[in-house]
């Protein structure tokens, strides 16, 4: 985290029981969410040290979506990392997931700013821009597969946008993950941010990071983000004047008593 100098990162598969938090030895804080009897999926968020204390709390729904809220001035800001279900899974356990995180959705205030992101399992293409080009940009893939279109849904419902498909990236900054074998790569993991909030993405700061070694088939994929914030002004209040000679007319101070 120090080296790209990361206030926040989201995790996949952190394969951690239960639900917790563990300090690092740099002092940065994971908060994680995960199965209750087995290793397997996981999500949290790595906050640095010097955001931890920025931490409003967090919510640990289930192996899939975890959410934290961060205070910020004048908005709080809500992220959700999600894991989707792998392929081996059948569509049912797919709208469980989806339904999971509109339901925490839901559950944010209007006022928050929100940004979700994850492992989606889905192919978002070219081949649909057009027809969806305010929820995603032309630096994808080249076909869309099923769970792109379910992604699409999901984004467009909450008018949301896929904000690592904005820029012009070339390939080694839009794929996500790589086949072992190295010969396939996929971009398949995306960072969603309000439509409204579309302007403080810095385009060409929100891309995958391949230089960055985690040790996994997927890359790093970063959102640089800056919310353009209107100066909140106090209300002017008129200060009322009082002509205190005319309380000498007897008239007019009989009406103060």
């Amino acid at each position: 985290m120090e080296r790209y100098t990361w206030h926040i990162m989201g995790l996949c598969e952190v394969r951690l029981k239960n639900s917790g938090m563990h300090l690092t030895d740099e002092g940065h804080v994971l908060k994680y969410s995960g199965e209750p009897d087995k290793r397997i999926n996981g999500v949290g968020f790595l906050v640095n040290k010097k955001g931890k204390n920025s931490v409003m709390g967090y919510c640990p729904t289930s192996s899939r979506p975890i959410n934290i809220r961060l205070r910020a001035t004048p908005f709080n800001i809500t992220l959700i990392q999600a894991y989707a279900p792998t392929t081996d899974y059948d569509d049912d356990r797919v709208e469980e997931f989806y339904n999971q995180l509109q339901d925490i959705i839901d559950g944010v205030d209007r006022k928050d700013v929100l940004i979700i992101q994850g492992d989606w399992i889905a192919k978002v293409g070219i081949d649909v821009w057009r027809d969806w080009k305010k929820f995603c940009g032309p630096s994808c893939n080249a076909h869309t597969n099923e769970r792109g279109l379910r992604l699409l849904e999901f984004t467009s419902y909450n008018d949301m946008v896929l904000a690592n498909t904005i820029g012009k990236h070339k390939a080694s900054q839009r794929y996500t993950w790589h086949a072992p074998n190295g010969k396939h790569h996929n971009q398949i993991d995306y960072i969603l941010v309000q439509n409204r909030f579309r302007s403080g993405t810095r385009t060409a700061a929100t891309r995958t990071f391949p230089g960055a070694d985690v040790g996994s088939d997927h890359d790093l994929v970063i959102m640089n983000f800056k919310v353009k914030l209107k100066i909140i002004t106090k209300p002017k209040y008129s200060r009322l004047k009082f002509n205190l000679d005319k309380l000498k007319d007897p008239s007019i101070s009989e009406t103060f008593k």
